[in-house]
């Protein structure tokens, strides 16, 4: 498994929490119980391993790409650059944008909306990603360079856990619904969704 593979493995796990999100939102939006720390572990997973591990894996990548001549501030890796950078600042916002709710100064439409935003940068990213650039980089870096890259990236998963594990833990404290919201009555039934610890 080289350095590509390792990348594309780890947005298979992310879009397991992008999932879960999304999914959040539109289940929320229809009526359903979705506790607010559902949102918080989710930033904290989007700015942790997403931010703090993947995108810096992805950062080493982009080094070793301009190291042999391709600027950084050029197509696709400026783009790149420049959304990974979004995605930091959405996950911050994120994570404050859910306190607020907490504390009730702000409506929960508010916090769906900001998750519904990365959700959206983030497919479009691995898109890109996938498509255009990891690609590029199997043309352009030879097999000693990606095996240097490979073995930062073994560093930096030390330095912040399994990103796969984060992932699974965030799913199994936060089971999916099966279902839409089911109305009896002119009422919901009950269909806990509080996540494990949740309020």
């Amino acid at each position: 498994m080289d350095a590509i593979d390792i990348l594309m493995n780890e947005h298979r796990h992310i879009e397991r929490v992008i999932d879960v999100l999304e999914r959040s939102v539109a289940y929320g939006r229809g009526g359903g119980d979705v506790s607010p720390v559902l949102f918080e572990r989710a930033a904290h997973f989007l700015l942790t391993f997403v931010d703090g591990s993947h995108d810096a894996k992805e950062g080493e990548v982009f080094q070793a790409i301009t190291s042999r001549g391709l600027p950084l501030g050029e197509g696709v890796l400026a783009a790149l650059s420049g959304q990974h950078v979004l995605g930091r600042e959405l996950a911050e916002e994120l994570r404050e944008m859910v306190r607020a709710v907490m504390r009730g100064e702000k409506e929960r439409e508010e916090m769906y909306a900001l998750a519904e935003r990365y959700v959206r940068l983030h497919r479009g990213h691995t898109e890109v990603e996938e498509g255009r650039f990891f690609p590029l980089v199997r043309r352009l870096l030879p097999v000693d360079v990606m095996e240097r890259v490979r073995a930062k990236f073994a560093r930096i998963e030390a330095a912040h856990g399994s990103l796969a594990e984060a992932a699974d833990a965030l799913e199994l404290a936060f089971p999916l619904p099966a279902t839409a919201p089911r109305w009896v009555n002119g009422g919901r039934t009950h269909q806990p969704w509080g996540g494990r610890g949740a309020p």
